[in-house]
């Protein structure tokens, strides 16, 4: 099969991106030649000094696609646009949406032996009893306070599983890690703490995992997995409230907890934080999960988190300011 070990180009879309370029080096690292579909505009940091062809192209162009995709064996389809502005609307479900439809069709066209889809832990519902986690199968039933961008990612995952592409679906949790230039959210829940604010925070608690260990995970999933399964990506050790979210900070940072940021404060000053606001309330109350099948299906194994965040809080310290 193609997704043995070191068989077959990979295409990679969005291979600039935080977990898109852990992907790249985690097909590196097992001998895959690797194309990266980005556009003109993308920056290219994460890419600096890796041998990747680059195809230059956009996902909404079904054509760029096309020609990105000749000759791969596999695809690695992690572009997505992330955004809570509200003129942004129409773009998200442009890029995310139909994007992942160009993707699918060229993908089937060249006749790929795989593709993995990267959605979110966003796009899995929450349980009826208020104490159990979400697994794969539980079902999207948080529509009416979902932001676009996670109603869009839904959408994509559906046309995914409802396609006849040989397609497998991941949903990573909060990837946690060196990369995250933009910043994501969790990002910039990391250098808040770094800069002595407490970040903000779901009431729920949220799933964190290691970067490169979502990366393996997308390999994994396109070894061992069938087509029209999903995988959540999350670490088993991984769902913390903010208490335990503060004291693994102050571990990884040797940083002591700041003073606590009352909730009315984070919604009203999201300048602070200098990227959009982290935690919108149409967010879902909580980004915790059961990530078993991963764990089982997939012989995955995420590595200790706390590696993770002290990687993530070393590269932040080396390109951000985070003050004294």
């Amino acid at each position: 099969m193609d997704s043995e070990r070191g068989a077959g180009r990979a295409l990679v879309t969005g291979g600039a991106g935080f977990v898109g370029a852990a992907v790249v080096r985690a097909l590196l690292a097992e001998g895959y030649p690797v194309r990266v579909l980005l556009r003109t505009q993308s920056h290219r940091r994460n890419l600096a000094d890796l041998p990747v062809e680059l195809a230059i192209g956009d996902v909404r162009d079904l054509d760029s696609v096309t020609a990105a995709v000749e000759g791969c064996t596999l695809v690695y389809h992690t572009a997505a646009l992330y955004s809570s502005r509200p003129d942004d609307e129409a773009l998200l479900y442009a890029v995310n949406v139909d994007g992942t439809h160009n993707v699918l069709h060229a993908a089937a066209a060249a006749g790929v032996s795989r593709l993995v889809h990267t959605s979110t832990i966003g796009t899995v519902g929450r349980p009826a009893e208020p104490t159990a986690l979400p697994t794969e199968d539980t079902p999207f039933n948080l529509w009416a306070q979902a932001s676009h961008y996670v109603r869009s990612k839904v959408l994509a995952e559906q046309a995914v599983l409802a396609s006849a592409a040989p397609a497998v679906v991941v949903n990573p949790t909060a990837p946690v890690g060196p990369g995250d230039w933009r910043p994501t959210a969790t990002g910039a829940r990391l250098l808040a703490y770094l800069r002595g604010q407490t970040p903000p925070y779901l009431d729920g608690g949220i799933n964190f995992c290691g970067v490169d260990d979502i990366a393996r995970g997308h390999l994994l999933a396109a070894r061992y997995a069938a087509a029209g399964q999903r995988y959540i990506l999350g670490h088993p050790d991984g769902n913390l409230d903010l208490a335990a979210f503060l004291a693994l900070m102050a571990q990884a940072s040797g940083q002591p907890p700041p003073h606590r940021t009352p909730s009315w404060r984070t919604r009203l000053e999201p300048r602070r934080w200098r990227t959009a606001p982290v935690a919108p309330r149409r967010l879902a109350p909580a980004l915790t999960c059961n990530p078993a099948r991963a764990l089982h299906e997939l012989h995955w194994q995420p590595g200790p988190l706390l590696e993770a965040f002290t990687a993530a809080v070393r590269w932040l310290r080396t390109n951000f300011e985070v003050g004294s």
